[in-house]
């Protein structure tokens, strides 16, 4: 295809366009990477962390509704007790197993959900401890028995407690390296969506200098021959720097150039045999 000035700036100007199109499919990559960064740190760092606090609570709540069972259970009769705290206790205690399972599901690695598995063996030991500390209480036990299941449950709680620490400082540490993975994200999107604009703005620049250079240089100098002519220089050379319509028009510019001086010469020569011409 002749390369013509309208195909010169047709694709100087879908050059440009291609190059908006690079840039705005980079900044929309970027912008999903963040995003699912983003995502991942709600769905991952943030519920896990959300999740060993409710663990906490639950665990907290449990051990200070059994400790009013064990205090009250003598004064206000077993039925009453039950009442008052286990049935709350128990609630609170199978809510721990169910948060810790969905800890599992979803927690990022190995060790965080081993750490979180703990926490459901622990929840189901210290379940069985309670039992018999229960069962200790209202069959009214030796004190010897009743102390053993007793230590037993307070060995049992306290471990529990260790293992929900250690949830929680899963959470808070996946809460931790998904919000720095955020961060890596966002630290990369800026340079790469940066890096290409300025790549971008640096080849458009260039684009249209050259394609500003091409039109331009083949132009002036025609105009420089056209104001030379005018002036009577007709010594001046015609150069064609392109194969387009610009190059076509030096041609004709120098068929001009060329038909110029030969009317002169004829001129000249018909002046040079008038007669009278030497006088």
């Amino acid at each position: 295809m002749k390369p013509t000035i309208r195909n010169k700036l047709a694709a100087g100007f879908s050059g440009v366009l291609l190059l908006m199109a690079v840039v705005s499919a980079i900044g929309i990559f970027a912008l999903f990477s963040l995003r699912h960064s983003a995502q991942d740190a709600t769905r991952v760092g943030g519920q896990l962390n959300s999740v060993a606090l409710e663990i906490q609570v639950h665990n907290l709540e449990a051990q200070r509704r059994i400790k009013g069972y064990l205090t009250d259970v003598k004064k206000v009769g077993a039925k009453k007790a039950r009442e008052m705290y286990l049935d709350e206790a128990a609630f609170e205690i199978h809510e721990i197993g169910s948060l810790a399972d969905r800890a599992v599901s979803i927690a990022p690695d190995a060790e965080k959900r081993g750490k979180f598995q703990k926490i459901v063996s622990g929840a189901a030991a210290y379940e069985k401890a309670l039992s018999r500390a229960v069962d200790a209480a209202e069959k009214g036990d030796s004190e010897t028995e009743a102390a053993a299941a007793y230590a037993a449950y307070d060995k049992s709680a306290e471990q529990l407690h260790e293992d929900a620490e250690d949830g929680e400082a899963a959470g808070r540490d996946a809460a931790q390296t998904s919000q720095d993975d955020i961060a890596r994200t966002s630290q990369r999107a800026v340079w790469l969506s940066g890096g290409v604009s300025l790549l971008g703005l640096l080849l458009g620049i260039t684009m249209s200098y050259t394609l500003a250079r091409a039109i331009l240089t083949p132009v002036n100098h025609l105009k420089d021959v056209a104001e030379n002519v005018s002036l009577g220089n007709l010594e001046v050379s015609v150069r064609r720097y392109s194969e387009d319509e610009i190059g076509d028009l030096a041609d004709s510019f120098s068929r001009m150039v060329a038909a110029v001086k030969y009317f002169r010469l004829e001129m000249e020569t018909m002046e040079s045999a008038a007669p009278g011409t030497n006088l």
